[in-house]
């Protein structure tokens, strides 16, 4: 019976090592880790491109505007200068595989254990010239520095990711602050002491929605599409609800896991 994330980890058979409980003290540490290759994305890393550029051109300027319809008007992109996707767990079966992913399911469970739920798969991948962001987090504010981890995003790259490809940069250990970055910084373009990560396709980076970070200027033109996995404890609400947005037939072809997972 599926009812723990340690009960999907021994129903596939996923055994928690000394690598994965690592990774888990760098999170917890400097509020992201590098792990250098999925074999799910290695092994499937043209499909994944070819869907996810297949769905850019289907859904031109809609992609990603699901969860904010409220502000969506005619021709009006999610994000000027990217190509967005949103929703994507309910746009075919090589996405939800992900929930599947072993490295990000171990070093989730190391952190948070059994308080795991999974709320969103996005797609962002920045444009010529474009996708510099202003240092930020995808989270409210820790009220106290020694505040539990609540929300973790998984980046999962299906290029290669170099500093003028629009490579993605953190400020280390800022994840324990509390406050919003503009409390912290007068300018929140740039900090002293951000590091901006080169890595290989096939990598993932966990990190705690926390972290100050942002994207960067894609100035060479090279594609660096990236997928956008958010992990939350169970009690708080998913970025996307999912039984709201997955439709009727992708969920009831939906696994046991999946439906765990996903909280339908």
């Amino acid at each position: 019976m599926i009812n723990s994330i340690k009960s999907i980890l021994d129903e596939l058979d996923y055994k928690l090592n000394d690598e994965d409980k690592h990774l888990a003290d760098i999170l917890n540490e400097n509020g992201y880790c590098v792990i250098p290759k999925s074999d799910l994305i290695s092994e499937n890393i043209d499909e994944y491109r070819n869907n996810i550029d297949s769905l850019i051109k289907k859904e031109s300027w809609r992609g990603g505007w699901e969860g904010k319809e409220e502000y969506m008007k005619f021709q009006k992109v999610f994000q000027p200068g990217a190509h967005r996707l949103g929703n994507l767990f309910n746009k075919g079966k090589l996405f939800r595989n992900l929930l599947h992913e072993k490295n990000i399911l171990k070093v989730s469970y190391a952190i948070l254990g059994d308080d795991i739920k999974i709320g969103a798969l996005d797609m962002r991948e920045p444009l010529t010239g474009k996708g510099l962001q202003d240092l930020h987090m995808d989270w409210v504010p820790k009220k106290t520095e020694n505040e539990k981890t609540q929300n973790i995003i998984a980046a999962i790259y299906l290029n290669d990711s170099k500093k003028n490809s629009g490579a993605f940069r953190v400020v280390s250990k800022t994840h324990r602050k509390t406050g919003w970055v503009q409390e912290h910084l007068d300018d929140p373009s740039s900090h002293p002491d951000e590091v901006t990560l080169e890595v290989k396709e096939s990598t993932i980076i966990l990190f705690d929605a926390n972290l100050w970070h942002s994207g960067t200027t894609n100035t060479s033109g090279d594609r660096r599409r990236v997928l956008y996995l958010d992990i939350r404890r169970r009690e708080i609400p998913q970025l996307l609800n999912q039984r709201i947005y997955l439709n009727e037939e992708t969920q009831e072809n939906l696994s046991d896991i999946e439906k765990f997972l996903l909280g339908v």
